[in-house]
């Protein structure tokens, strides 16, 4: 006798398998800012004032309050603004704060935490000369972690980092904005065929923006950008610059370097971050004395079916507070920071008082 039901049924199985076998297309990137485990402020008295925290807690201790957000994301990147070697030759000693770190050290524990993925676009990179930028890309090579944003002349700097995975595919470009004493006094700079980092600027790097997305028309390109004043909020340069990058068909700019959070944009339907400030970042910091927040963003980015949407993570960063260690903001840092940031700007959710998503 025929069974209606079992031809149904049969059909309810396939449909289930079909869905079930779809291609998902999905991947999550995490975007931290200024990295430095601060070896240079912890082994001067100046800075520690007696105490070493590397010594005293160990680096495990830096991660301990964030750890499950870093591990909770397929990929995480960092702006690294140290040259990681001990041999100290300084670029020059009239430039302030000359950064150095433990090579071994540095990369060891970036990479337990998820975090292989390494901007050199910055203004301390070549702290410690040719010789430190060498050793920098060796020890990154050795650990198999990936580089960009500075290289051996100009045409290396300016290549992205591009991401194959899950389905997806993603450029990033990094560099660092002219200052004229980066340029002039401590050459900081690559050229045709000198090492240093890439230049952020509105012509070569629209150019290479348009030809990315002829070549690549369905990723997504992402500007990580180390601009802006220190303990200050956006200025018109970066803006121009942001609003003219995602002219050219950068999708997201997410921007380091002011240590304090900057303002948030949509612009043309696309977002800026135009400063998600510091990290792991073990300088004693000014704050107090500039007025500015403690408080600072890991901005995941999320990539599904070819829509993205951002998450973002706010932490507190005052080290001398905080005891070097980074944290996740209090309900009343929260509410201050979604005032200030978002509240009335655009569409978003807030969450628990743990993030914000951005719609």
């Amino acid at each position: 006798m025929f069974d209606p039901i079992i031809p149904v049924l049969k059909i309810f199985i396939l449909l289930l398998f079909v869905a079930g076998s779809a291609k998902c297309d999905s991947l999550s990137i995490l975007f931290l800012g200024d990295t430095h485990f601060g070896d240079n402020y912890q082994y001067d008295p100046k800075f520690s004032r007696g105490v070493n925290i590397i010594n005293e807690y160990g680096y495990d201790y830096f991660f301990e309050n964030v750890k499950e957000i870093l591990f909770a994301s397929d990929i995480s990147f960092c702006n690294l603004e140290t040259p990681l070697t001990k041999t100290l030759a300084p670029v020059s000693i009239k430039k302030p704060y000359l950064h150095w770190s433990d090579p071994v050290n540095t990369t060891k524990y970036l990479s337990k935490y998820n975090i292989k993925n390494i901007s050199l676009g910055n203004n301390h990179v070549f702290d410690q000369g040719i010789s430190g930028f060498n050793e920098t890309i060796s020890s990154l090579q050795k650990a198999g972690m990936n580089f960009f944003g500075a290289d051996k002349n100009s045409d290396e700097a300016l290549n992205p980092l591009i991401i194959d995975e899950n389905g997806v595919k993603v450029v990033i470009f990094g560099g660092f904005e002219y200052r004229a004493s980066y340029d002039t006094l401590y050459n900081f700079y690559a050229d045709s065929v000198t090492a240093g980092v890439n230049t952020l600027d509105t012509v070569k790097l629209n150019h290479e923006i348009i030809n990315y997305r002829k070549k690549y028309p369905d990723a997504k390109i992402i500007i990580y950008a180390h601009w802006g004043s220190n303990y200050k909020q956006v200025n018109p340069r970066q803006i121009a610059f942001a609003h003219s990058w995602i002219n050219a068909g950068a999708d997201i700019i997410i921007g380091h370097g002011a240590h304090t959070v900057q303002e948030i944009e949509k612009y043309n339907g696309k977002w800026i971050l135009y400063n998600i400030g510091n990290f792991i970042f073990n300088a004693p910091g000014r704050y107090r004395t500039t007025g500015a927040k403690p408080y600072s963003l890991m901005a995941k980015v999320v990539i599904e079916n070819d829509k993205e949407k951002i998450i973002l993570y706010p932490i507190f960063t005052n080290n001398k507070t905080n005891d070097y260690q980074v944290r996740e903001l209090s309900g009343e840092e929260f509410t201050e920071l979604e005032e200030v940031l978002l509240k009335g700007k655009f569409e978003y959710s807030a969450y628990e008082n743990e993030y914000f998503e951005l719609k």
